[in-house]
Order: structure tokens, then sequence, then C-alpha cells
């Protein structure tokens, strides 16, 4: 089994992409019916960035704004699905808490039922909910170092350690 935790060190923004894409693909391979992804870290540590190569990976076109200022961006995604050999069409949900100053404005926002309804969120800046949000199947702290990031990957479910087992070994040993 692999481990709960996996630090990575990144070189370089097209290292965060790489990861962000094998991330989406391997889910993509099994969709499951939720996915919620949380990254945290500090202004210009790649969180953007990583969602904008997951949603790209998941073949989201046009433009892929940030919601610091909407909270919500909602994508709409059809995934083949191998199983059923068929599409399974869902919603992916970039949400950022940045400018939540109180944990109540999470109760207050509607998007609890967003995060815990079927598609893929993904969160930035979940510690602005202060613990109200479900649990993350996959975590993701970016800390930048310079050009590189210091990226922890952090499994919450057994969704997460899927993902982990599934990415490429060189992306692995980082």
């Amino acid at each position: 089994m692999p481990p709960a935790a996996l630090p990575l060190l990144l070189a370089n923004e097209h290292d965060t992409e790489t990861l962000a894409q094998a991330l989406a693909l391997a889910w993509a391979q099994h969709p499951t019916p939720r996915l919620l992804i949380t990254l945290d870290g500090d202004l210009g540590a790649g969180k953007t960035t990583f969602v904008r190569a997951f949603l790209r990976a998941l073949g989201v076109q046009g433009r892929i704004k940030s919601p610091s200022f909407s909270l919500l961006e909602e994508y709409t995604l059809d995934i083949p699905d191998l199983q059923f050999k068929g599409t399974l069409r869902t919603s992916a949900y970039h949400i950022d808490l940045y400018r939540f100053s109180d944990p109540q404005e999470w109760d207050d926002s509607g998007l609890r039922d967003v995060v815990g309804g079927p598609g893929v969120s993904l969160v930035e800046w979940p510690q602005r909910a202060q613990g109200l949000l479900p649990a993350a199947d996959l975590s993701v702290h970016l800390e930048p170092l310079g050009e590189q990031r210091q990226c922890t990957l952090q499994a919450g479910t057994e969704l997460g350690q899927r993902l982990f087992r599934a990415l490429p070994e060189g992306l692995k040993s980082g």
C-alpha cells in the first residue's frame, strides 16, 4: 500500500502541470461519481496552475479563470467510460475560498451542496472553511522554494490511495 503522504520536489511550473495531468488521467481511467481535491499554499504557490492543468487534462477547452472573486467556476467534463463503453458527463468545480474570513461563510455560500454532490471539486484555500469541508480524497500542499515547489500529496480516502498508486514512478521519486 502506498504511503498516506507523498512528498515531491517539483522543479518548475511544468512539473506542477505534469503532476496535475497525471492525477487527472489516473482518475479518468476509472472515474468515480465524486472527487474532492483540496489545494493549499501561499499566494503564487501554484494552486491555480495545478487546477488549470488538471482540468485541461480532462478536456476542458477555453479560458480557465481563477474563481478568486466569483468563488466558483463550473466546467462540464465528458469522460470516456471504458467500463460501459460510453461517456460519463459530469461537472468540475473550481472553488477558491481565499476571500472567506469566517467559516460561517462556507455554510452561507451553498458550496457545501456543490462539494458534497457529484462531480470533481478542486478547492483552493480549504483552511478558510476551518474543518467544515468533507474529507478530501487528495490534499495538495504547495510551498514555493524559488522556482521549485515542495509538494506534499496527502491521501484522505481509498480513492486518494488509488491515485497515488496510478502515478508514474518518475513522479513518485520527485
